[in-house]
């Protein structure tokens, strides 16, 4: 939704299709709970077809040197940018579009195995590190605790 928004021209017609969209996505984003979990999306056009050709196949096992000569650039620099550019390393990054795709796809319903095979990881076992270790606990126990935020305004 927010991919689509972001295509609208700046004086989209009131009332319409758009307008309904982007009041949608407010409503959304005004009632979400506050979360540790931030994905920057970087600015700089070779960094940013890094960001959505990561989006768009996420379970990719392309080695951080083999994305660099896809963009044309060292490894060095291309560290170097991402960390001017987006504050993290490439690592942290992908583990944070892991977590945030893991969690959506677990609020609707998917099983964490299911989700680590999507996400390209050989079990479930080392998702849930890589989720424990990126968001301070395993994802169902996340999951649980942000629902019951989300209905009774406090933590559990």
């Amino acid at each position: 939704m927010i991919l689509k928004l972001a295509q609208l021209p700046e004086c989209y017609p009131l009332g319409g299709r758009e307008d309904r969209l982007v009041m949608t996505l407010m409503d959304e984003l005004s009632d979400a709970p506050i979360s540790k979990l931030n994905l920057p999306m970087p600015r700089e056009a070779r960094l940013r077809r890094l960001a959505e050709m990561l989006i768009a196949d996420p379970s990719a096992k392309t080695s951080f040197a083999n994305w660099a000569g896809t963009l044309g650039v060292s490894e060095r620099t291309l560290s170097r940018l991402l960390v001017q550019e987006i504050g993290m390393s490439f690592g942290r990054w992908r583990h944070q579009l892991h977590v945030i795709l893991a969690l959506q796809r677990m609020a609707s319903g998917e099983s964490v195995k299911t989700v680590a095979l999507e996400l390209g990881y050989e079990n479930a076992s080392s998702f849930v590190n890589m989720f424990r270790k990126t968001v301070g606990k395993p994802p169902v126990r996340y999951l649980t605790e942000h629902r019951t935020i989300a209905v009774s305004g406090r933590p559990v």
